[in-house]
This record gives C-alpha cells, structure tokens and sequence, in this order.
C-alpha cells in the first residue's frame, strides 16, 4: 500500500505517533495529517461516514468515553473466547 511507503520504522508506521500509550490519541490525531504516522482509507472514512463520524468526534473530545467503550468491547470478547478454524490454529507461517 502506498501509505506504508518511507516507515519510519523498523516494523512499519503506527497509528498514533506515541505507540506506547494507550489513550485517545489516534481520534485526536485524525486530522493533523502527520507523515509519520500511517491512515489508511478505512481509518479515515471514520472521519465522514455518517454512522462512524458521531462516534470518532465523541472519543476524540473524551477519553472517558473511549475508555469505557473499549472496556466493554474487550470485555464482551474476551468472554466470547476464540474460535479457531482449523482447530489447531494456523501452522507452518
């Protein structure tokens, strides 16, 4: 893809450009258009869907939200567990 193009670093670009912090930063950031950072097509859509702008705007001003909301959802998938098709997960990569 061609936003990977010129990484910065070893493992490729992040999402936000403090990758050891979790917080709300990767909604803040969306618009600052930060070379070092990559945005693909479907994290910006984020920004102009309809369905998604609501949410992006409201983790952007409160990371209480965010962290309320990705608390829940990792929450609800963890206990759903995984399920791994073939059983025995993917081998030999």
């Amino acid at each position: 893809a061609p936003e990977l193009a010129k990484s910065l670093t070893t493992g490729g670009r992040s999402w936000v450009k403090n990758w050891t912090v979790f917080d709300n930063s990767y909604y803040t950031d969306m618009n600052k258009n930060d070379p070092e950072v990559i945005y693909l097509s479907t994290d910006k859509v984020l920004m102009t869907d309809p369905s998604f702008k609501p949410i992006t705007e409201k983790f952007a001003a409160d990371q209480a939200a965010f962290f309320a909301s990705y608390a829940k959802a990792h929450k609800k998938l963890s206990e759903l567990g995984s399920k791994f098709d073939p059983a025995d997960g993917i081998t030999g990569v």
